[in-house]
């Protein structure tokens, strides 16, 4: 730190000589070097109040910095169907990934009740985790133009501390911790809402939801986005199909309209594939293993009229979410595409917590 302080104040005395010998007036040459030695100082207090976050120096004996030994990450985001994943009640499909992969990836619940695409679209950036410092400067390109962009950016805007002044905690302006080791899986599982009919408020066009899907997807996948994460696996899940019957029976007891049928289910879960195969990535059609195990319960019994709500509320629990069957096929699913796609992020074979054990 030390010689970034000398190098510091060595360019401000040159920057002083320099336009002084310029012929500028000594009152200018003080009001620049002023300006400069002020973001200057404001850098490096930055650096220095995150714990020495940007240089190799450990932070002042006095601060202490909380670390978070975060282990690689599995996101899912997406709407209530995700939001309920880890509710026990329903034995989650995220709850069941929980389990498989502790002490391996933490699992991030990012379900948000009530979302289409469109609205996910406006929070997207406070869900993923952010993999660089884009500069603030337009036309500033380089270190330099990188620089004074991050400069400011933060000109006044200094990391929070506590009031003790002897805690530091670290900076978080978004919803994913900063400090995890990377994001392996990220799952986008959207649709149900985005499917609803056209002159209900969740309602997302097909075209719109297709485009919201590729905006996720280059996010992640464009270098110049910054959430840019190459070695990211993205996985897609189709919404899974409407049980009609079960929708128009609930909405008669609360005294509702329909807004959702299992037509427009399965034209929404065809757009999931579509984009899926468009950016060559895996994708969970849980639309069509639901729908294939229904007609198969409803083929070995004797009379399927009558099957209660023809079958559906064998997975789904109100019609649209699922309950606990349907998170196990789900979950089954995801395990299977990730054995198939990617094999090194298996439980069996992904790298395990760097923590001691018990017996250490």
């Amino acid at each position: 730190m030390r010689t970034v302080y000398f190098v510091t104040f060595f360019i401000l005395f040159t920057l002083f000589i320099l336009l002084y010998m310029a012929g500028i007036s000594r009152y200018q040459v003080l009001l620049a070097t002023s300006l400069f030695a002020i973001t200057a100082l404001n850098y490096l207090i930055s650096i220095r109040w995150a714990g020495g976050a940007f240089t190799k120096e450990e932070p002042a004996q006095n601060a202490v910095v909380y670390e978070y030994p975060m282990y690689d990450v599995l996101l899912a985001f997406g709407d209530s169907i995700t939001q309920c994943a880890g509710d026990p009640e329903f034995e989650g499909y995220l709850a069941y990934l929980s389990r498989l992969y502790q002490r391996q990836m933490d699992v991030l619940n990012r379900g948000f009740s009530g979302y289409n695409t469109t609205r996910a679209r406006t929070v997207v950036s406070k869900v993923l985790p952010v993999t660089r410092r884009p500069s603030t400067t337009k036309g500033s390109s380089g270190l330099l133009g990188n620089w004074i962009g991050y400069a400011n950016s933060s000109l006044f805007d200094f990391p929070k501390v506590k009031s003790d002044s002897k805690t530091i905690w670290p900076e978080r302006d978004n919803t994913f911790p900063q400090n995890s080791r990377a994001l392996r899986i990220c799952i986008f599982f959207f649709g149900t809402n985005d499917a609803a009919i056209g002159s209900w408020h969740q309602h997302t066009p097909i075209e719109k939801f297709r485009d919201n899907l590729l905006y996720f997807v280059s996010l992640l996948r464009d270098p110049s986005s910054k959430h840019y994460s190459p070695s990211t696996k993205i996985l897609f899940i189709t919404p899974p199909p409407v049980g009609d019957r079960m929708v128009k029976e609930k909405a008669k007891i609360e005294g509702e309209n329909v807004v959702n049928k299992n037509e427009r289910a399965r034209k929404y879960a065809q757009m999931v594939k579509r984009v899926a195969n468009e950016v060559n990535t895996p994708y969970v059609d849980l639309y069509g293993k639901i729908e294939e195990l229904v007609k198969k319960n409803q083929s070995t019994a004797k009379d399927t009229q009558t099957v209660d709500f023809e079958g559906y509320d064998g997975y789904l629990a109100d019609g649209i979410h699922l309950n606990s069957a349907g998170n196990r096929v789900l979950f089954d699913l995801i395990q299977e595409t990730i054995g198939k796609y990617w094999p090194e992020l298996k439980p069996s074979k992904a790298p395990r917590s760097y923590m001691p054990t018990s017996k250490d």
